[in-house]
């Protein structure tokens, strides 16, 4: 007999192709920095992070948070933690992403000045010089570097989707141009089943018995709709 085939299964296997597609990534972008140090990557490769950009504002505003759930690479780090959500009133209170939305966009600024694109650097430059004048692929990787330590040290302390759920500056841009995917139906007798898997219980326990639209704050992770013995979280129908 084969096994349910759940969105926890689906989501696992979708995480785990885009990191290591990322993690490929990450590895050309190194490598070409340190063997020809002295000149800039070339023009053609800035299609990544532009895409990335112009792909955080589009998939939000069509999908709402569903990438943050089902597909960011960072989420296959956090999902592999504990999910328990143990982060305190600081936190959940939302101060860090309007910081950490300000570094994402001032790194792009001051990264990819367009005077600065692709031209060579001086010969004359040292090695390392010319290494750290490359440091603008930390826009395009910023998931790994800037971000990643973030992930382990608050997904290990305050649960794995912290990050997720209340810095990640593209949560701010989700919650933003998104729309409210998930609803609770009649069917919910307020088991707390859901609570016992989810990562942010605030967003959803205002509508449990009572029904309603989940929080636009939601991952889309949908382990609450694996985990619901009623059948009672689904997609909003679109009218």
């Amino acid at each position: 007999m084969s096994k349910k085939i759940t969105f926890t299964k689906i989501r696992r296997r979708n995480q785990f192709i885009t990191f290591l597609v990322f993690f490929v990534l990450v590895i050309i972008l190194f490598v070409s920095m340190l063997v020809n140090p002295w000149y800039k990557i070339p023009v053609n490769w800035y299609f990544i992070p532009v895409l990335g950009l112009v792909g955080s504002i589009l998939i939000p505003r069509y999908m709402g948070r569903h990438y943050c759930g089902q597909y960011c690479p960072s989420g296959f780090i956090s999902d592999s933690m504990n999910h328990k959500n143990r982060a305190g009133k600081i936190i959940k209170s939302g101060i860090f992403k309007p910081i950490f939305f300000a570094l994402f966009i001032a790194l792009f600024v001051v990264a990819f000045l367009p005077w600065d694109m692709g031209l060579p650097v001086s010969m004359t430059e040292t090695y390392w010089d010319g290494v750290i004048n490359k440091l603008w692929i930390l826009w395009v990787i910023c998931p790994f570097i800037i971000a990643l330590p973030l992930i382990v040290i608050f997904g290990l302390t305050k649960g794995g989707r912290t990050w997720c759920n209340y810095m990640c500056p593209w949560a701010t841009i989700g919650v933003a141009l998104g729309k409210q995917q998930l609803e609770v139906n009649d069917n919910c007798n307020d088991c707390g089943s859901c609570l016992k898997v989810c990562s942010q219980p605030e967003v959803i326990e205002p509508v449990l018995g009572t029904g309603g639209k989940i929080g636009a704050n939601c991952l889309i992770c949908l382990k609450c709709v694996d985990a619901c013995p009623n059948n009672a979280i689904q997609y909003i129908e679109k009218k």
